[in-house]
């Protein structure tokens, strides 16, 4: 999957303000969550357009702030790509025009610009994870 364009993206997504989560094994209701935390709502449609386009299920949009899908199979299969904590993923190997998509996903969600007037131009990116920033 690592050489899809949409799988790239939805995973740097899921790497920068996303989730593959379940519940305690305590807890007797048990849920498996795959979703996208942000406010920015054309973050949240595409993420929404590549899932639906890759697995055929629509994640759904809730409040405009989370976009997000419950399935026990996918949240399995998605644990073979690493974890998705924000502070353990890592940058999976990727051929050059797949790193760009990453990338693009990724920095949407985790980067900033700043321009001060006759001093300078800055683009950040803000991060708990430093081997992953790194490995940028």
């Amino acid at each position: 999957m690592l050489n899809n364009s949409d799988f790239v993206s939805i995973h740097a997504y899921l790497c920068s303000d996303g989730y593959v989560v379940r519940n305690l094994k305590t807890q007797k209701q048990k849920y498996y969550r795959i979703a996208l935390r942000n406010t920015n709502v054309v973050l949240l449609k595409d993420f929404q357009n590549k899932f639906y386009k890759i697995f055929k299920l629509k994640p759904i949009i809730y409040r405009n702030e989370v976009c997000r899908v419950s399935s026990k199979k996918l949240y399995f299969w998605f644990l073979q790509y690493g974890s998705f904590y924000s502070n353990e993923w890592k940058l999976p190997k990727l051929n050059k025009n797949n790193l760009k998509f990453w990338l693009r996903s990724y920095f949407d969600c985790e980067a900033w610009v700043m321009c001060r007037k006759a001093k300078d131009r800055d683009i950040g990116l803000q991060c708990i994870n430093e081997k992953g920033i790194y490995s940028i």
